[in-house]
């Protein structure tokens, strides 16, 4: 799923879900964005760094050195599931509720990776196990349903982000909102649409 995605609709699930138990807690919209996104953050230095830095083609960086042990690593510490239960867990036990929340936020996206990646599956139980689910479904490649399940991800966020609007109290984080929702419709919705379909 992409980075944008896990933002919006990790947001839209804990806060309708939890409700009203967490919308007293101070700065509760900062907590859960910055929870969904973090599992993602050693793709984006992965990203930059091989596109921005080393200038390498692209086909080099998601074909083969996505694949390296040691990026594999940071890749699967970050969306491990247990590493994230672990933290909840323990910030509830010390009564940290935004922590706990943050820990909650990164679980759930990075549960939502573990239904929607094929061949660049987590290994989502490290480090107890390096078994990776290779879901049917890809979120990107037409080869595992990525046209359907791309169209899918973009109606949910557009959804999503309505409700989302309602609960952000600042101009920035609505602007934040915008900037993320426009760059995953023309990166993901347009562009996939025109060459998947035409």
């Amino acid at each position: 799923m992409n980075t944008q995605s896990h933002a919006i609709l990790t947001f839209f699930l804990l806060r309708w879900g939890l409700g009203r138990r967490i919308s007293r807690l101070k700065g509760v919209n900062t907590v859960l964005f910055s929870g969904a996104l973090l599992p993602d953050l050693p793709i984006f230095l992965f990203f930059f760094w091989y596109t921005l830095i080393d200038a390498t083609p692209q086909r080099i960086i998601w074909k083969e050195l996505y694949f390296h042990p040691g990026w594999q690593t940071s890749f699967n510490l970050f969306h491990s599931l247990p590493v994230w239960a672990t933290f909840a867990l323990l910030c509830s036990l010390f009564k940290y509720p935004r922590g706990a929340l943050f820990s909650t936020a990164g679980f759930l996206a990075a549960s939502e990776d573990l239904l929607l990646h094929h061949d660049d599956a987590h290994a989502h139980f490290w480090p107890f196990s390096e078994f990776r689910f290779t879901s049917p479904v890809s979120y990107w490649d037409p080869a595992h349903y990525g046209h359907i399940a791309s169209a899918l991800e973009l109606l949910l966020v557009l959804a999503a982000s309505v409700w989302t609007w309602r609960r952000l109290e600042t101009r920035w984080g609505k602007t934040l909102l915008v900037l993320a929702v426009t760059s995953l419709t023309l990166t993901h919705g347009l562009w996939s649409f025109l060459f998947r379909f035409f």
